[in-house]
């Protein structure tokens, strides 16, 4: 079986169905022909949520942390989190490799990333579209049972950057993620997958409206011609009629038939296909499958403020969350490998959790006057630089400062309930 024969068998198993059963998609009958696996990617509903995750996802800060006695501290200039947010290998940025891992894990259920090490410290992260076998020796020693096989087959026009070397690889080496829906627990099971129907009914839409346009069909309707034998001259020429108004630019041309043909409008109009409503059902659904709210992707029918803005914030914590918390679980392999089990990797939702001005301005407030952040922390969350003496903790005393010793020092000019107070500054 030669490597092509074997490269289809591969995506034939691993398929995202669409509007065909066939290897090959022709989407518009032009002879453009896609892979069926990409088949989800001609939906424009599709593509919108998955975009919103992506971008969503590499958006985020992330980070290394070290806790140690119940003390978390950051890992300034850690290798993985550099790799993560600037540059993650020769050819993609750190937002970039994050984009394609959201894309491609959805899209397959399945991404595999290799590590690429250099005296026991990561230095890329290279996006694997190999096929990728896993394997379970139950006799091999701990760390060293899961084993991934790459082969050396992979997607036709793929680059060799996208080609892992063929051969075996450990966790610390092939990292494997998967979406949350699983059959056997090993393999994620693809969102478009499970949108199939949606997506083929989302391309289907769009490819009405594009023959609707070309074929000139602005106004539903058909030509008559009078009974009998029409000749192949008349019929000719009724064709090139139609055809010169066919297309977007000729919309609104009035077409010129002889032979006693003559345009006659269908009773059923544009509103009558409801189109419009199938395309709206068919985004709720594939938003419903892709966990993305409509808002996110620009359907604000029935959202007001309110809800639109709880909308966003469960956005957040069902769908980003999630993801991220899954990816710092797989990323733990590769901190374990370096020797750092006391460390983890952390990705920052805060930043779209932020509401407007005034909200954050109120959220800063309750957290600072309960002394549960710093005047300096918030300032750090604004990317506002450092002033001077603003690192202490504010308690609610009208109000004062918790001094390292224990004893308050008075902001104003009455005293603690408590009778604490040593100092006072006025």
């Amino acid at each position: 079986m030669g490597i092509i024969e074997r490269i289809t068998d591969y995506l034939a198993e691993r398929v995202v169905l669409t509007t065909n059963s066939l290897p090959l998609l022709d989407i518009d009958g032009s002879g453009r022909v896609i892979h069926r696996d990409h088949g989800a990617l001609y939906s424009a509903a599709y593509v919108a949520c998955e975009q919103t995750k992506a971008r969503s996802f590499g958006l985020l800060p992330v980070a290394v942390y070290r806790k140690s006695g119940g003390v978390r501290e950051e890992v300034e200039g850690h290798p993985l989190a550099r790799l993560l947010t600037t540059r993650a290998n020769d050819l993609m940025t750190g937002r970039d490799l994050r984009h394609w891992l959201r894309l491609r894990c959805d899209t397959f259920g399945d991404a595999y990333l290799m590590v690429e090490w250099r005296r026991g410290v990561p230095v890329a992260l290279w996006p694997v579209t190999a096929p990728v076998a896993i394997d379970f020796n139950r006799n091999a020693p701990q760390g060293r049972r899961v084993r991934y096989e790459v082969r050396g087959a992979t997607r036709v026009g793929a680059t060799s950057a996208t080609v892992a070397p063929p051969g075996v690889y450990f966790e610390e080496e092939l990292l494997h993620f998967r979406t949350p829906i699983t059959e056997d627990g090993i393999h994620g099971k693809s969102m478009a997958e499970m949108a199939a129907r949606d997506v083929g009914l989302s391309i289907d839409l769009e490819v009405f409206y594009e023959s609707l346009l070309q074929n000139g069909n602005h106004h539903l309707g058909h030509v008559e011609i009078p009974e009998g034998k029409v000749t192949p001259e008349a019929k000719d020429s009724i064709e090139r009629a139609i055809e010169a108004k066919s297309g977007a630019g000729n919309a609104g041309k009035a077409p010129i038939f002889g032979y006693g043909a003559k345009w006659v409008t269908d009773q059923q109009t544009m509103r009558d296909a409801v189109l419009i409503e199938q395309q709206q059902w068919v985004l709720e659904q594939v938003c419903r499958v892709c966990n993305v709210p409509p808002a996110k992707v620009y359907d604000y029918r029935g959202e007001s403020y309110n809800s639109n803005e709880s909308s966003r914030i469960d956005y957040v914590t069902d769908t980003v969350a999630p993801d991220a918390s899954d990816v710092e679980t797989v990323f733990s392999a590769v901190l374990s490998a370096m020797g750092q089990d006391d460390c983890y990797l952390r990705f920052d939702l805060n930043g779209l959790m932020r509401g407007d001005m005034a909200a954050r301005g109120q959220f800063y407030r309750e957290l600072i006057y309960a002394g549960v952040m710093t005047r300096q922390e918030a300032r750090a969350k604004e990317e506002m630089n450092p002033i001077d003496d603003l690192d202490k903790p504010l308690i609610p005393c009208n109000y004062g400062v918790l001094e390292p010793s224990g004893s308050i020092t008075v902001l104003s000019g009455k005293q603690p309930s408590d009778g604490t107070q040593t100092s006072t500054t006025d």
